[in-house]
């Protein structure tokens, strides 16, 4: 069985979205890159909602930042969106159903770990259907005050066990997997 796994970066007060968008992320270091490095290694496919694709879709296939450019260009992408994209982008397949079954079916396939990047309302979802089996957070040593947070209506509690935690600077490199249920 497939494992999906949610790759965030986030400010310390759990706000997650685009780190370029306010001044919140900071003091991270070459070490955030070899962490993503590893993250994208065993992923062969990328959960995308509607909202985190239209900003991507226009930007990464003319990106030189790598690994990620190379990553999320070439990797097959499920967009789960109940409209089209605007921008076409090579190797994606558009969802208009519901994505938890969906998921569910991707994850009883063989093959290597599905992502999650950014997106967070699909996020949300996921983890409200409990098939989120893995949590690599980024945590940036700033508040970002305001904004969309990861764990807001994400259903009931959950429990994760932390695998490792390394630092990038002043950032947090935290790896959660679920525990399992007994």
């Amino acid at each position: 069985m497939r494992n999906v796994v949610l790759y965030e970066l986030m400010s310390l007060d759990g706000v997650a979205e685009e780190p370029g968008e306010s001044e919140w992320f900071v003091d991270a270091d070459e070490r955030l890159m070899g962490n993503l490095t590893q993250v994208i290694a065993r992923q062969d496919t990328v959960l995308l909602g509607r909202r985190t694709y239209e900003k991507w879709a226009p930007h990464w296939p003319g990106s030189t930042m790598q690994p990620f450019a190379d990553f999320i260009n070439n990797t097959p992408k499920i967009l789960f969106s109940s409209t089209a994209p605007r921008t076409l982008w090579s190797a994606t397949t558009h969802v208009t159903g519901p994505a938890a079954a969906y998921v569910a079916g991707l994850k009883r396939q063989s093959g290597g770990d599905i992502g999650i990047h950014g997106s967070l309302t699909l996020a949300g979802s996921l983890l409200r259907e409990h098939l989120v089996d893995e949590m690599r957070l980024v945590v940036s040593p700033g508040l970002a005050g305001g904004g969309h947070r990861l764990f807001q209506d994400i259903g009931g509690s959950q429990l994760f066990e932390l695998v490792s935690a390394d630092r990038s600077g002043g950032c947090l490199l935290l790896n959660y997997r679920r525990r399992p249920r007994s």
